[in-house]
């Protein structure tokens, strides 16, 4: 049974999962990658489908994810260079949630616990940010507001692809290192795999932490 926090979730946003990149390194889509018999886009859905009724995929490559429970879109800002600024605004633009979660497609970790407790700041402000020992945003983990909408288009149209540069321009709540900690001590819900490597230690933490995952 849901609790508050999970039904206030559902009710009120939904998840954007961003599955555009071009994975070079991997040289295919890194979101299809197999863990334990499926993808790992099939594996992150399933997490994200316990605190969110609704799910998009933001991609230029629809038919890559025909078949899952999720809607699908494309980027709207079709200015040179991709970025995932574009991924989160379309992702805010297809919906009118009033906040949705963002996350990359290559986060296989994700920790239910730390997202709710995130959720609880995101009506109140335009975003909420992990911030890592005081140095590091985490950008693709984080909730975003339809009033980013506007700011990001802004940014964009000034050629200005990077995620934390429009923070200045927006309400932010920074959830502190200390607060990660109670929920994800070994901050393993911002692993991503970028490389066969990653993939590989992805592989064996996935395998040590079966149970609990």
């Amino acid at each position: 049974m849901k609790d508050k926090i999970t039904d206030h979730v559902s009710e009120s946003g939904g998840a954007i999962i961003l599955a555009g990149g071009d994975s070079k390194r991997l040289g295919r889509p890194k979101a299809l990658l197999e863990f334990n018999g499926r993808s790992l886009i099939a594996l992150m859905i399933d997490r994200l489908s316990v605190l969110f009724n609704e799910l998009t995929v933001v991609t230029d490559r629809p038919e890559l994810y025909s078949g899952l429970p999720v809607m699908l879109t494309g980027d709207i800002l079709k200015q040179k260079g991709k970025s995932p600024l574009r991924g989160i605004h379309a992702g805010l633009s297809n919906k009118e949630h009033p906040y949705q979660f963002v996350v990359a497609c290559d986060m296989p970790f994700l920790n239910l616990e730390l997202i709710k407790y995130m959720a609880r700041f995101a009506p109140a402000y335009d975003a909420v940010v992990p911030h890592v020992g005081g140095e590091y945003y985490q950008p693709l983990h984080a909730f975003y507001k339809r009033s980013c909408i506007d700011v990001i288009e802004q940014q964009v149209s000034q050629g200005r692809f990077k995620v934390n540069e429009f923070y200045r321009n927006l309400k932010v709540r920074f959830i502190t290192t200390a607060e990660i900690a109670r929920y994800d001590p070994g901050h393993n819900s911002f692993i991503n795999i970028n490389t066969w490597e990653d993939y590989e230690q992805a592989l064996e933490l996935m395998a040590g932490k079966r149970e609990s995952i």
